[in-house]
C-alpha cells in the first residue's frame, strides 16, 4: 500500500483564517463557491466512470449542500487513486515553490472533520476528496482509495465491539480491519444511477450508525440501507421528499439515531424527521408537526430525553415528547442557508449540547440547560462555516470546518494543525 505519512506534534495557534474570507457579494454559506458562469454550484462528491476515473460532480442549486459546497470550480477527472491536490511522484512541493511561509502551521487538509476517536485512542479525521487521515499521537497517516479505501471523501466513522471501522464514503461504506479496506458492494439488484432523480446514488453515503445490537445503518442519497453481514438491504420509508422542500433527491437520508429507548429517527432531504419503533413509523414535518425545516441533517437525544433536530434551512428545533420550539433561526433569510444550517451537534459529558454553524461567520453555540452562548473568532475559531461537532474520549469538544480543526480547552478554541 502506499501511505502519506507525516511524523508530527499537535500544533496549536490561533486562527487567522484570512485565506477562507468570501468577497462581498458572494454567496454566504461559509463554502468557497463553484460557479460556471450561468450561477452558483455545488460539490456532491465523486463517483467512478466505466474507466475507473473520478469524476466529480457538480449540481447547480439555490442551496449549497453541507459540507461538500463549493470544492471545485469544474469538472473534472482524476486517475483512480490520485489525490486531488497531491504532486508527481508524491513528492511534496517545497513552502517556497507554493508561495507559502515555511513557518505557518500546515492544516490537517482543506476541509477537515472533527475527529473521531476509536477504542485505542486513534483520533481519525474525515476530509473531502483528501482521504482519511488517523493521528496515532505519533504521527499523521492518511489513507485513500490507493489503500482500498471506497473513495478520498469521507463524511461519517463508527466502530463496532471488536475495533473494526465502518466508513461512509462517497463511494460506498469501507470497512477497516486495522489492516486492510473492504468495500460493501452488494446492494442485490439496485442499479448503480448517477442522478439526482427518485433514485439517487446508493453509494453516495451521508451516515453510518450502529444501533444496539450491532445492526449497522447506511444512510444514503437513494435512502436507508441495513447490512445483513452479506449484502446492504434497502429499508424503505414511508415519504418522500417533495419538491422544492428536498435538496438532492427525494428519497436522501442525511442521518440515523438510535435513541435510549430503541427507535430509530431517520433526518430526510425534505421529508421531515421519521420515527420507527420497531413495528410502525411516525413522520414529524414542518406543516403538520412544527419542524422548522423538512431537511434534517442530524439528530440528537439529550440526557434530560428531549431531541434535537439540526435542518440544512430552518435552524434548530427542539422536541420535549409532546412540542416543537424552534432556536437558532437566523434573523435574515439567505439564498443559500435558508434560516440557517446546521450539521453538527453533540452533548458533552457536562450536558451542554453544541451546534456548529454550517455558514459563512462559523462559529458555534452551547447550551447549558438556560441560555445559549455563541462562540467565535474572538474566542480563537476561524470564520468559515463549522460542519462537525465531537466530544472525544477525555471529554475534549473538536469542530471541523473549512477553517481547519479546532478543539476546546475550556474557555477558548485552539487552532489543531500539523507542525510546520
Amino acid at each position: 500500500m502506499s501511505r502519506k505519512r507525516c511524523p508530527a506534534v499537535w500544533s496549536l495557534s490561533e486562527s487567522t483564517d484570512e485565506s477562507l474570507l468570501l468577497p462581498a457579494g458572494e454567496p454566504d454559506f461559509g463554502y468557497e463557491p463553484v460557479t460556471n458562469g450561468s450561477g452558483w454550484g455545488s460539490y456532491l462528491g465523486p463517483s467512478r466512470d466505466s474507466k475507473d476515473h473520478e469524476t466529480m460532480h457538480l449540481s447547480l442549486h439555490s442551496f449549497s449542500p453541507p459540507f461538500f459546497a463549493g470544492l471545485l470550480s469544474c469538472t473534472a477527472a482524476l486517475d483512480a487513486g490520485q489525490h486531488a491536490a497531491s504532486v508527481q511522484d508524491d513528492v511534496p512541493a517545497s513552502p517556497a515553490e507554493v508561495g507559502e511561509d515555511p513557518k505557518a502551521p500546515k492544516q490537517l487538509a482543506q476541509y477537515p472533520g472533527a475527529p473521531f476517536e476509536d477504542q485505542k485512542g486513534n483520533h481519525w479525521f474525515s476530509t473531502v476528496t483528501e482521504g482519511l487521515i488517523r493521528y496515532d499521537g505519533k504521527e499523521f497517516v492518511t489513507f485513500t482509495t490507493a489503500d482500498g479505501l471506497a473513495d478520498d471523501t469521507v463524511r461519517g466513522i463508527v466502530e463496532d465491539a471488536h475495533g473494526v471501522l465502518w466508513i461512509a464514503t462517497t463511494g460506498g461504506v469501507s470497512r477497516y480491519d486495522g489492516t486492510s479496506f473492504k468495500t460493501l458492494t452488494d446492494y442485490g439488484d439496485i442499479p448503480i444511477t448517477y442522478t439526482f432523480a427518485e433514485h439517487g446514488d446508493h453509494r453516495d453515503v451521508w451516515d453510518v450508525m450502529l444501533d444496539r445490537k450491532g445492526q449497522l445503518w447506511v444512510s444514503t442519497a437513494d435512502g436507508v440501507f441495513r447490512y445483513n453481514s452479506e449484502a446492504l438491504i434497502p429499508f424503505p420509508l414511508p415519504v418522500l421528499g417533495v419538491k422544492p422542500n428536498y435538496e438532492f433527491t427525494p428519497r436522501m437520508v442525511y442521518c440515523t439515531l438510535e435513541d435510549r429507548a430503541g427507535n430509530l429517527w431517520f433526518g430526510t432531504d425534505g421529508a421531515g424527521a421519521v420515527k420507527y419503533d420497531g413495528t410502525s413509523m411516525v413522520v414529524y414535518t414542518a406543516e403538520k408537526n412544527g419542524l422548522c425545516s423538512d431537511r434534517v441533517c442530524a439528530i440528537l437525544e439529550d440526557k434530560r430525553g428531549d431531541f434535537w433536530f439540526g435542518t440544512s434551512s430552518g435552524g434548530v428545533s427542539r422536541f420535549d415528547g409532546s412540542v416543537f420550539t424552534t432556536h437558532l433561526r437566523s434573523e435574515m433569510f439567505s439564498p443559500h442557508t435558508g434560516w440557517g444550517r446546521y450539521m453538527g451537534i453533540v452533548e458533552d459529558r457536562a450536558g451542554n449540547i453544541w451546534f456548529g454553524v454550517a455558514a459563512k461567520g462559523g462559529g458555534v453555540y452551547r447550551f447549558d440547560g438556560q441560555d445559549f452562548r455563541y462562540f467565535s473568532k474572538k474566542e480563537g475559531l476561524g470564520d468559515g462555516g463549522v460542519a462537525s461537532v465531537r466530544e472525544d474520549r477525555s471529554g475534549r469538544v473538536w469542530l471541523g470546518s473549512t477553517s481547519g480543526v479546532f478543539r476546546f480547552d475550556g474557555e477558548r478554541f485552539v487552532h489543531v494543525t500539523q507542525s510546520p
